[in-house]
């Protein structure tokens, strides 16, 4: 069983990594795109809204079915999904095909996180869970990382639609895979019985409604990082695309640094997740400024963008990953899971579709005052987070 586990869980952190080569794709085909006259920056932050929007309604729907279907079902559905749409935008359709297509393939990523959680908290108790979660969620950045590297060299060797074509096939090929691996895995109702929680009662909880709006500020953050930071770098040191992926390769390489080293993180803030995206909105502060800075460097750029995606990505683990654990008891690990992802990528649609238009008509410092702006909020709202927590174990052990 232990050994069967392990293969589970690899087969896992290789299909996580998948999906994002499959969502990475647009932003490095972007520059390319945009000088062929296929896509404004509007229509590029058009696209990233869709995605994050559509993303996070579906993450907040699947991850309530994600508590009563089983794993397998949701995972190879999602992959199979999202390597037909990756496939369709390959053809290069006009823009309102790859709007449709990219959309889809918005939804279909957004069915498996939640079941990816309950795998891993299915396969082991609750504290080993969360440090095999801490370990899954370095599968983003890379993801991040071989994205970079494998669509940048797609395209330079083959061109902008193999750089949607391959992933495409990709996902496909692994959705075969989990179906065989996943099939004996129940649905988390299943296990938790009466015990399990209604997603209604679940919103009320009190801390759970402290929580969203901080889980909202740090995506207005994280996902337009990797949006913008290759058009960014084209466009504000007239970089080529082979070397602006050389430079915005660091980004995901210390995002995975910054998840790699969570675990730490976590144990010298006593076990408690707020804390440390307390300091993960800090950090983002100071980092945002710094883009603030007339005359920054291409270096300093990208150390900056860097540390704000680990930031952000360390802060992402604390909402997304580690927090929803608190409920595999009562089977709510894929809800809770949802509502926290939903209002992170719902900051991060909102946020896209108003930087494209702004970025048109200001550049892109507005991005960055916003950014440093929304950090220190962040702050003050996960330390108020922390006084909620802390009054309502106070409560339950009165």
């Amino acid at each position: 069983m232990k050994k069967k586990s392990l293969i589970i869980f690899i087969a896992l952190y290789v299909t996580y990594t998948a999906i994002y080569v499959a969502r990475l794709n647009l932003s490095m085909a972007s520059p390319e795109m945009k000088a062929a006259g296929m896509l404004t920056s509007a229509q590029l932050g058009l696209l990233g809204s869709l995605f994050s929007v559509i993303y996070a309604c579906g993450r907040l729907l699947n991850g309530i079915l994600s508590d009563r279907v089983a794993p397998w079902k949701m995972i190879c559905t999602g992959l199979a999904i999202a390597g037909i749409s990756n496939l369709a935008v390959g053809f290069m359709p006009p823009f309102a095909g790859v709007a449709l297509f990219w959309s889809t393939n918005a939804f279909a990523q957004s069915m498996l996180w939640s079941s990816v959680l309950c795998v891993v908290s299915s396969l082991y108790d609750k504290e080993t869970a969360k440090k095999r979660t801490s370990i899954m969620v370095t599968s983003v950045a890379t993801g991040n990382i071989i994205g970079i590297l494998l669509n940048t060299w797609l395209i330079d060797q083959f061109g902008l639609r193999w750089a949607f074509i391959i992933p495409g096939a990709i996902t496909l090929i692994l959705a075969a895979a989990n179906l065989m691996l996943l099939r004996a895995i129940p649905a988390p109702d299943q296990a938790a019985g009466k015990k399990h929680i209604n997603i209604f009662t679940l919103l009320i909880n009190r801390e759970i409604r402290t929580a969203v709006v901080p889980a909202f500020l740090h995506g207005i953050m994280k996902d337009n990082v990797t949006l913008w930071m290759t058009v960014f770098f084209v466009d504000r040191f007239a970089i080529d695309l082979e070397q602006s992926a050389w430079f915005v390769l660091l980004i995901p390489v210390v995002g995975f640094l910054g998840r790699s080293v969570y675990s730490l993180f976590y144990k010298l803030c006593g076990n408690e997740e707020h804390k440390v995206s307390v300091y993960g909105f800090v950090v983002c502060v100071v980092c945002a400024l710094v883009m603030c800075i007339p005359g920054v460097t291409p270096v300093a750029a990208m150390l900056a963008l860097s540390f704000i995606y680990a930031a952000t990505s360390v802060i992402n683990t604390s909402f997304l990953s580690i927090y929803p654990i608190r409920f595999v008891d009562t089977g709510n690990v894929a809800s809770v899971s949802g509502v926290m992802d939903f209002v992170t990528y719902l900051g991060a649609g909102v946020a896209s579709a108003c930087y494209g238009v702004v970025i048109d008509s200001f550049g892109y410092l507005p991005m960055f005052i916003s950014w440093a702006a929304v950090s220190v909020l962040g702050v003050a709202l996960v330390l108020r987070l922390v006084k909620v927590q802390n009054e309502e174990m106070s409560r339950q052990n009165a």
